[in-house]
Parts: C-alpha cells; structure tokens; sequence
C-alpha cells in the first residue's frame, strides 16, 4: 500500500505509537518522541515499512540508534559512544513511502 495520505500516516502512528495520544507530526523524530525498547522500535519499523511497502533493503538502524551492546563487548562500547547519529522524522518515513523505497542512508 502506498501511502495514499499523510494524514493517514500520522493518524495511525498516533493510534499505535504514540505515548502521548496527541496527534503525530511530520517533524517528529523517533529518538525525541517514541521511547521504544530497541527490539519494539525494530517492530515499529518493520510494521511501518511492511504497512506501506517501503522496500528497505538500504535502511542501517545503526545510523539512527546506538546498537544494543552486552557487557562484554565494552571494546565497541567506545567505537559507539561518540559515533554521531542521524535523525530519523516521522517525515522520512513519509517521504519514502511515496516514492515505495527507503530514500535515505
């Protein structure tokens, strides 16, 4: 299903994932509004992109969110801390919804 209407979108983000249950915006970001455990962020984005048929093939959560690391891996611990990440928009989802693949990365 391409996305036939951002109201749509942000309707069923509101509906499914919004802790606030005030309507969702296209500015907001993932990081400052959805405080998601990182396996139900994985969800949420796999349901948003299956829902709307984005192909992500090019989609690297890493970029967006530091990677769940285990103590004993403290080495990489390092490499992540001051590793900048991306923000990722309720807009960019949009955006490559329309188009029917991931536009970013």
């Amino acid at each position: 299903m391409l996305l036939p209407d951002e109201q749509e979108f942000l309707q069923y983000i509101t509906e499914n994932y919004s802790e606030r249950k005030c309507p969702a915006k296209k500015e907001w970001t993932f990081q400052e509004h959805f405080n998601l455990l990182p396996e139900d962020l994985e969800d949420m984005l796999i349901d948003l992109f299956t829902r709307y048929r984005i192909e992500h093939s090019n989609f690297i959560l890493d970029n967006y969110f530091e990677p769940e690391i285990f103590w004993w891996q403290w080495k990489r611990r390092k490499e992540w801390h001051n590793r900048p990440l991306k923000p990722l928009t309720l807009e960019m989802i949009i955006e490559s919804a329309k188009a029917g693949k991931w536009l970013y990365d």
